[in-house]
Protein backbone atom coordinates (compact mmCIF):
# COMPACT_ATOMS: atom_id res chain seq x y z
CA UNK A 1 0.00 0.00 0.00
CA UNK A 2 3.18 2.20 0.90
CA UNK A 3 4.54 1.67 -3.36
CA UNK A 4 0.91 2.77 -4.48
CA UNK A 5 0.29 6.45 -2.66
CA UNK A 6 3.85 7.04 -3.54
CA UNK A 7 3.02 6.41 -7.49
CA UNK A 8 -0.27 8.27 -7.07
CA UNK A 9 1.60 11.00 -5.15
CA UNK A 10 3.57 11.41 -8.41
CA UNK A 11 0.46 10.89 -10.68
CA UNK A 12 -0.58 13.94 -8.70
CA UNK A 13 2.26 16.47 -8.97
CA UNK A 14 2.89 18.85 -11.98
CA UNK A 15 4.67 18.30 -15.06
CA UNK A 16 8.23 20.10 -14.95
CA UNK A 17 7.33 21.63 -18.43
CA UNK A 18 9.07 25.05 -17.75
CA UNK A 19 12.83 23.48 -16.66
CA UNK A 20 15.36 23.99 -18.92
CA UNK A 21 17.16 20.91 -20.32
CA UNK A 22 20.82 21.16 -21.02
CA UNK A 23 21.60 19.04 -23.89
CA UNK A 24 25.95 19.75 -24.07
CA UNK A 25 27.76 22.14 -21.81
CA UNK A 26 29.36 25.54 -23.03
CA UNK A 27 33.03 23.69 -23.04
CA UNK A 28 31.58 21.16 -25.27
CA UNK A 29 30.25 23.81 -27.56
CA UNK A 30 33.64 25.66 -27.82
CA UNK A 31 35.67 22.74 -28.33
CA UNK A 32 33.35 22.53 -31.55
CA UNK A 33 33.45 25.37 -32.37
CA UNK A 34 37.60 25.95 -32.51
CA UNK A 35 37.73 22.20 -34.26
CA UNK A 36 35.78 23.40 -36.90
CA UNK A 37 37.70 26.42 -37.70
CA UNK A 38 40.81 24.28 -37.46
CA UNK A 39 39.20 21.96 -40.24
CA UNK A 40 38.26 24.62 -41.93
CA UNK A 41 41.87 27.01 -41.71
CA UNK A 42 43.45 23.44 -42.50
CA UNK A 43 41.01 22.82 -46.01
CA UNK A 44 42.11 26.71 -46.71
CA UNK A 45 45.46 26.42 -46.56
CA UNK A 46 45.84 22.45 -48.46
CA UNK A 47 43.88 24.00 -50.97
CA UNK A 48 45.78 27.69 -51.67
CA UNK A 49 48.56 27.47 -49.55
CA UNK A 50 51.61 25.74 -50.94
CA UNK A 51 54.74 24.32 -50.10
CA UNK A 52 58.76 24.27 -51.53
CA UNK A 53 59.45 20.72 -52.87
CA UNK A 54 63.35 20.96 -52.10
CA UNK A 55 66.52 18.84 -52.97
CA UNK A 56 69.75 19.42 -50.44
CA UNK A 57 73.06 19.40 -51.00
CA UNK A 58 77.19 20.12 -50.37
CA UNK A 59 79.06 21.76 -52.92
CA UNK A 60 82.10 24.44 -53.00
CA UNK A 61 82.75 28.12 -53.99
CA UNK A 62 84.91 28.20 -57.56
CA UNK A 63 85.61 30.00 -60.40
CA UNK A 64 83.83 29.14 -63.58
CA UNK A 65 86.93 27.22 -65.12
CA UNK A 66 87.81 25.44 -61.54
CA UNK A 67 90.73 24.57 -60.06
CA UNK A 68 94.13 24.18 -62.26
CA UNK A 69 97.89 23.07 -60.89
CA UNK A 70 100.78 25.13 -62.33
CA UNK A 71 103.84 22.61 -62.32
CA UNK A 72 107.68 23.23 -62.65
CA UNK A 73 109.13 22.11 -65.67
CA UNK A 74 112.54 23.00 -65.36
CA UNK A 75 114.94 21.37 -61.82
CA UNK A 76 116.41 23.93 -59.93
CA UNK A 77 116.21 25.56 -56.33
CA UNK A 78 113.59 28.16 -55.41
CA UNK A 79 114.99 31.60 -54.60
CA UNK A 80 111.60 33.64 -54.30
CA UNK A 81 107.96 32.78 -53.66
CA UNK A 82 106.35 36.49 -55.45
CA UNK A 83 102.40 35.49 -54.47
CA UNK A 84 100.84 33.88 -51.70
CA UNK A 85 97.60 31.87 -51.58
CA UNK A 86 94.06 33.64 -51.99
CA UNK A 87 94.91 36.88 -53.95
CA UNK A 88 94.10 37.57 -57.58
CA UNK A 89 96.83 38.21 -60.29
CA UNK A 90 97.08 39.45 -63.76
CA UNK A 91 98.76 37.16 -66.68
CA UNK A 92 102.51 37.15 -66.53
CA UNK A 93 102.69 38.45 -62.88
CA UNK A 94 105.98 36.66 -61.26
CA UNK A 95 104.78 33.38 -59.18
CA UNK A 96 108.53 32.07 -58.35
CA UNK A 97 112.15 32.52 -59.08
CA UNK A 98 114.41 29.46 -59.42
CA UNK A 99 118.15 28.78 -59.49
CA UNK A 100 119.42 26.49 -62.36
CA UNK A 101 121.95 24.27 -62.55
CA UNK A 102 123.87 26.70 -64.72
CA UNK A 103 123.38 29.18 -62.15
CA UNK A 104 120.97 31.47 -64.16
CA UNK A 105 118.00 32.67 -62.42
CA UNK A 106 114.64 32.48 -64.25
CA UNK A 107 111.41 33.71 -62.76
CA UNK A 108 108.20 31.97 -63.90
CA UNK A 109 105.19 34.35 -64.21
CA UNK A 110 100.83 33.12 -64.56
CA UNK A 111 100.03 31.90 -68.22
CA UNK A 112 96.67 33.86 -67.47
CA UNK A 113 94.83 35.94 -64.90
CA UNK A 114 93.99 33.60 -62.26
CA UNK A 115 93.13 33.51 -58.44
CA UNK A 116 95.90 31.42 -56.70
CA UNK A 117 94.14 29.09 -54.99
CA UNK A 118 97.30 27.82 -52.88
CA UNK A 119 101.21 28.06 -53.28
CA UNK A 120 103.24 24.40 -52.82
CA UNK A 121 106.45 25.65 -52.86
CA UNK A 122 108.85 27.19 -49.90
CA UNK A 123 112.07 29.41 -50.68
CA UNK A 124 115.22 27.26 -50.85
CA UNK A 125 113.17 24.00 -52.31
CA UNK A 126 114.40 21.71 -54.74
CA UNK A 127 112.25 21.28 -57.60
CA UNK A 128 111.78 18.71 -60.61
CA UNK A 129 109.84 18.68 -63.57
CA UNK A 130 106.21 18.36 -63.03
CA UNK A 131 106.38 19.15 -59.06
CA UNK A 132 103.57 20.93 -58.27
CA UNK A 133 104.30 24.84 -57.73
CA UNK A 134 100.33 26.28 -57.08
CA UNK A 135 96.85 25.48 -57.45
CA UNK A 136 95.21 28.60 -59.55
CA UNK A 137 91.61 29.15 -61.07
CA UNK A 138 91.68 30.90 -64.38
CA UNK A 139 89.67 34.13 -64.70
CA UNK A 140 88.53 34.82 -68.17
CA UNK A 141 87.28 38.35 -67.20
CA UNK A 142 88.56 40.72 -64.86
CA UNK A 143 84.92 40.74 -63.03
CA UNK A 144 84.94 36.96 -62.99
CA UNK A 145 82.95 35.79 -59.94
CA UNK A 146 83.11 32.98 -57.35
CA UNK A 147 79.82 30.46 -58.02
CA UNK A 148 78.25 28.27 -56.78
CA UNK A 149 79.31 24.31 -57.67
CA UNK A 150 77.13 22.00 -55.91
CA UNK A 151 77.48 17.71 -55.99
CA UNK A 152 73.78 16.82 -56.14
CA UNK A 153 73.04 13.05 -55.38
CA UNK A 154 72.89 11.17 -58.77
CA UNK A 155 69.29 9.97 -57.63
CA UNK A 156 68.24 13.73 -57.43
CA UNK A 157 69.79 15.22 -60.18
CA UNK A 158 66.92 14.17 -62.69
CA UNK A 159 64.83 16.58 -60.42
CA UNK A 160 66.71 19.44 -61.23
CA UNK A 161 65.97 21.91 -64.25
CA UNK A 162 67.53 24.72 -65.50
CA UNK A 163 66.25 28.10 -64.01
CA UNK A 164 65.26 26.35 -60.55
CA UNK A 165 66.31 28.68 -57.65
CA UNK A 166 68.99 28.25 -55.32
CA UNK A 167 69.66 29.00 -51.42
CA UNK A 168 73.35 28.44 -50.88
CA UNK A 169 74.77 29.06 -47.52
CA UNK A 170 78.59 28.97 -46.89
CA UNK A 171 80.12 27.62 -43.43
CA UNK A 172 82.07 30.89 -43.31
CA UNK A 173 79.49 32.90 -43.11
CA UNK A 174 76.21 31.25 -41.00
CA UNK A 175 72.86 31.52 -42.22
CA UNK A 176 71.23 32.76 -38.68
CA UNK A 177 73.33 36.02 -39.44
CA UNK A 178 74.09 36.96 -42.74
CA UNK A 179 71.51 35.02 -44.86
CA UNK A 180 71.99 33.16 -47.81
CA UNK A 181 72.99 33.65 -51.48
CA UNK A 182 70.73 33.48 -54.01
CA UNK A 183 71.43 31.84 -57.30
CA UNK A 184 69.67 30.04 -60.41
CA UNK A 185 70.11 26.56 -61.60
CA UNK A 186 72.57 27.50 -65.32
CA UNK A 187 73.88 23.32 -65.85
CA UNK A 188 73.02 20.09 -64.74
CA UNK A 189 76.01 17.23 -65.33
CA UNK A 190 75.07 14.93 -67.85
CA UNK A 191 77.20 11.86 -66.45
CA UNK A 192 78.07 10.87 -63.00
CA UNK A 193 81.36 12.74 -61.06
CA UNK A 194 84.49 9.99 -60.50
CA UNK A 195 86.92 10.39 -57.62
CA UNK A 196 89.34 11.76 -60.96
CA UNK A 197 87.28 14.11 -62.50
CA UNK A 198 86.36 15.99 -59.12
CA UNK A 199 90.31 15.87 -58.22
CA UNK A 200 90.85 17.34 -61.60
CA UNK A 201 88.15 20.19 -61.23
CA UNK A 202 89.08 21.33 -57.19
CA UNK A 203 92.51 20.65 -56.70
CA UNK A 204 93.65 19.09 -53.84
CA UNK A 205 91.47 20.97 -51.57
CA UNK A 206 88.40 19.39 -51.14
CA UNK A 207 87.98 16.28 -49.48
CA UNK A 208 86.53 14.38 -52.27
CA UNK A 209 85.96 10.95 -50.24
CA UNK A 210 83.39 13.57 -48.10
CA UNK A 211 81.42 14.65 -51.72
CA UNK A 212 81.46 10.98 -52.46
CA UNK A 213 80.27 9.40 -48.83
CA UNK A 214 76.46 9.19 -50.08
CA UNK A 215 77.01 7.57 -53.74
CA UNK A 216 77.77 9.05 -57.11
CA UNK A 217 76.77 12.58 -58.10
CA UNK A 218 76.41 15.40 -60.55
CA UNK A 219 77.87 18.24 -60.96
CA UNK A 220 75.77 21.54 -60.76
CA UNK A 221 76.63 24.91 -61.66
CA UNK A 222 74.83 27.74 -60.24
CA UNK A 223 75.74 31.70 -61.07
CA UNK A 224 75.02 33.67 -57.78
CA UNK A 225 73.44 37.19 -57.78
CA UNK A 226 76.01 39.44 -57.53
CA UNK A 227 76.46 42.72 -55.68
CA UNK A 228 79.43 45.05 -56.53
CA UNK A 229 78.80 47.10 -53.33
CA UNK A 230 78.93 44.10 -51.16
CA UNK A 231 82.85 43.37 -49.16
CA UNK A 232 82.17 39.82 -50.55
CA UNK A 233 80.74 40.82 -53.98
CA UNK A 234 77.88 38.32 -53.50
CA UNK A 235 74.17 39.60 -52.61
CA UNK A 236 73.20 38.19 -49.23
CA UNK A 237 69.21 37.76 -48.15
CA UNK A 238 70.10 39.45 -44.61
CA UNK A 239 73.54 41.34 -44.55
CA UNK A 240 77.06 40.69 -46.14
CA UNK A 241 79.88 39.23 -44.20
CA UNK A 242 82.72 41.88 -43.76
CA UNK A 243 85.03 39.69 -45.53
CA UNK A 244 85.50 37.86 -49.13
CA UNK A 245 84.88 34.45 -49.29
CA UNK A 246 87.69 32.38 -50.43
CA UNK A 247 87.05 30.18 -53.53
CA UNK A 248 86.84 26.29 -52.56
CA UNK A 249 84.57 27.54 -49.39
CA UNK A 250 82.74 25.00 -48.13
CA UNK A 251 78.75 25.42 -48.87
CA UNK A 252 75.73 23.55 -48.53
CA UNK A 253 72.52 24.81 -51.00
CA UNK A 254 68.70 24.09 -51.40
CA UNK A 255 67.42 23.63 -54.61
CA UNK A 256 63.77 24.46 -54.90
CA UNK A 257 62.49 22.02 -57.59
CA UNK A 258 58.30 22.82 -56.94
CA UNK A 259 55.48 24.08 -55.31
CA UNK A 260 52.93 22.34 -54.37
CA UNK A 261 49.18 22.40 -52.93
CA UNK A 262 49.39 19.63 -49.83
CA UNK A 263 45.79 19.01 -51.21
CA UNK A 264 47.49 16.94 -53.92
CA UNK A 265 49.81 15.07 -51.38
CA UNK A 266 45.64 13.74 -50.27
CA UNK A 267 45.00 13.40 -54.44
CA UNK A 268 47.84 11.65 -55.15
Amino acid sequence: MMFRRQALRQLEAPEELDDVVRLATVPGWLLTVALLLTIGVAGTWAVVGTVDRTVRAAGVLVHSNGVSGLDATDSGQIMKVWTTANVRIAKGSPIYSARRANGTVDTVGAPWDAYVVSVAINEGQLVQPGTRVAEMERLDAPGDALQAVVFVPARSAPLLRVGNTVAVSAAAAPSTVFGTMVGVVASVGAFPETPESLRAFLGSGPDVGTLLAGGSVVRVVVPLHTDPASPSGLRWTKASPPFQLNSTSEISAVFTIAREHPITWLLG
